[in-house]
């Protein structure tokens, strides 16, 4: 028991708190592309500016300038870690919120929250997107709630589950 109780206390000690930006869906002019099935997440690992444009789509509209991705520049020094949810039409602020970004030996975490909006007439595609320093570890989850939902690894090809 005492054992087992260590090693818990050594995986907690071994990970530590990762920095990382938000990047608000309102600094961008662009959407989350369709995902099936969308009652579950869309989890990815953006390395580039390709990346980006493989998950979300520009959305031109008049009198708005807004960018429809990070620059170029950014990528160089940075990845964005995204997870995308469908909701019921509503207000976003709360939808998907962050808890913690953790690094572990070979692998970074991602801990969010999903709080579900109230029933409504249509839905949306809301998501938390969080820009971190590159290069990327092997390993990329992230926990809703505490349950493990996706399991990336980008080095190896799987940077996007579902894919669209």
């Amino acid at each position: 028991m005492i054992g087992a109780a260590i090693g818990v206390l050594a995986l907690v000690t071994a990970s530590i708190e990762a920095p990382y930006q938000r990047l608000s869906p309102g600094d961008y002019q662009s959407f989350v592309g369709n995902w099936a099935p969308n009652s579950a997440p869309l989890c990815a690992a953006l390395r580039s500016g390709a990346d980006w444009e493989r998950v979300l789509h520009p959305a031109p509209t008049m009198w708005r300038h807004k960018p429809f991705a990070p620059s170029a520049a950014f990528w160089t020094g940075h990845a964005v870690l995204l997870v995308a949810r469908v909701a019921n039409a509503g207000p976003t602020a709360d939808i998907l919120t962050h808890e913690h970004v953790r690094r572990a030996k070979d692998a970074l975490e991602v801990d969010y929250a999903f709080r579900p909006t109230p029933p409504a007439s249509s839905t949306i595609k809301w998501y938390l997107a969080l820009a971190v320093p590159r290069p990327l570890p092997p390993e990329v989850r992230f926990k809703e709630g505490g349950r493990l939902v996706c399991t990336l690894k980008p080095a190896a090809g799987v940077w996007l589950i579902p894919k669209p």
